[in-house]
């Protein structure tokens, strides 16, 4: 029996939290606040321009944002 391989379209869900949050929203519904998915864009792009490699934000760190 042959394996095929199809290539194409495949579901990127996204490498960061907030694309995360934005590709289930758009499928299910919200996890989290408006606000905290703001917090947490601004948490991505703080690490990402001082070249934090982790690029995960947990909802402790979100939490703790004012």
């Amino acid at each position: 029996m042959a394996n095929i391989i199809i290539r194409g379209k495949h579901d990127n869900f996204g490498k960061t939290r907030s694309q995360h949050e934005e590709n289930l929203r758009k499928e299910w519904g919200s996890t989290m606040t408006d606000e905290q998915l703001d917090k947490l864009k601004y948490i991505e792009r703080k690490k990402r321009d001082e070249g934090s490699r982790k690029n995960f934000v947990t909802g402790i760190e979100i939490d703790k944002l004012k």
